[in-house]
């Protein structure tokens, strides 16, 4: 039955950028990954607007995540919240009249004293929050790092990326406000650094991600697209975007050249874009090299803003680094997605 499955994900997934439930080897980072099944309680959170700010939350969870490495950026400003227990919980909250949820793994070096920073990781079309916290093997990343991260749901197991995918584009579902919306429980509940929060996402979900730069570039600092290019034909940032980006050369379903379903923007246009927003002056320079991994970034932008594009030769709709997004081609060991997002994020604070 999962086979069965797994093939019937990977044909529908052809036309709209998404991946199926992973087939392949995992690696090194399984131990402590706070997944979803083994939350130990969920968070229930009051109708939350944008404007107003979050509703109540009632409840928390235990169940560490494991050993971590401490929260890197000492000097952020503190708060003065209840504590919060460390590990995996379930968040619902409801944003534009309808419910939703997301999971969220809080680290153990969590002190509600001192902020930490929060990323947020977005599925791909047909997947879900668990899915996408295995093959992104996040979580184990961002407790190293001392972070908050946070995998939400989409409606239909999609999102309005724009011209993608599912039901979530076609009703044009408010996706963006519900972003906006779980930001503001997120930050009434928990320590967040307001100047370290970061989006990232595969497929769909880099889709997602990119258009969040388009339109919440003042809450959220840097962004990180796996797979995933914009889908949109408007985007207006109101502030220079940081921007890491993951893309496979041979990924057939959302094309490197353009061209898929999707309606994405090619590999190259979307780097192109990023850097005349970033209002870059330079010619893109090879920062990485591994094996069949290399990055260039514009680094001479506006803002101390860096804009770098992560190619892997005849790499697949794949998560780098992580655990195989299904039968969608190579999946590369060259590069740890996760790792080297962290790393840029923590970079690029909000100014």
């Amino acid at each position: 039955m999962r086979t069965a499955l797994m093939l019937a994900g990977a044909i529908v997934v052809l036309g709209c950028g998404g991946s199926s439930e992973d087939d392949g080897p995992s690696k090194k980072k399984d131990a402590g990954s706070g997944g979803s099944a083994g939350a130990a309680g969920s968070v229930a959170t009051g109708g939350t607007g944008a404007a107003s700010g979050a509703g109540g939350v009632a409840g928390s969870s235990s169940g560490g995540a494991g050993g971590g490495a401490g929260n890197p950026t000492g000097g952020a400003p503190g708060c003065s919240l209840a504590a919060v227990a460390p590990g995996p919980q379930d968040i619902e909250l409801t944003s534009s009249g309808t419910k939703r949820s997301a999971h969220l793994v809080v680290p153990t070096s969590y002190d509600a004293t001192k902020s930490v920073p929060l990323v947020l990781v977005f599925h791909g079309y047909l997947e879900n929050a668990g899915q996408i916290e295995k093959i992104s093997e996040m979580t184990p990343v961002a407790e190293k790092y001392g972070a908050v991260v946070v995998y939400p749901e989409g409606m239909n197991t999609s999102w309005n990326a724009g011209k993608c995918c599912g039901t979530s584009s076609s009703t044009k579902r408010p996706d963006v406000q519900f972003v906006a919306d779980l930001l503001d429980a997120l930050e009434a509940k928990l320590c967040i650094d307001k100047k370290r929060v970061y989006a990232a996402g595969f497929s769909n979900g880099g889709m997602l991600s990119n258009r969040l730069a388009c339109e919440l570039s003042e809450r959220i600092a840097a962004f990180g697209p796996v797979s995933g290019p914009l889908a949109v034909d408007t985007c207006e940032p109101k502030r220079p975007v940081p921007m890491i980006e993951f893309h496979g050369t041979a990924d057939f379903v959302v094309n490197y050249n353009g061209g898929s379903l999707s309606g994405a923007k090619s590999v190259a246009d979307n780097l192109a874009f990023w850097a005349k927003n970033a209002g870059c002056t330079d010619a893109a320079a090879t920062s990485y090299q591994n094996g069949d991994t290399t990055c260039v970034q514009h680094s001479a932008c506006a803002a101390g803003s860096i804009v770098r594009l992560c190619t892997v030769k005849d790499g697949g709709h794949q998560w780098p680094g992580g655990t195989s997004a299904g039968p969608a081609g190579k999946l590369t060991q060259d590069i740890d997605a996760s790792e080297e997002m962290l790393k840029f994020f923590l970079a690029q604070p909000m100014p």
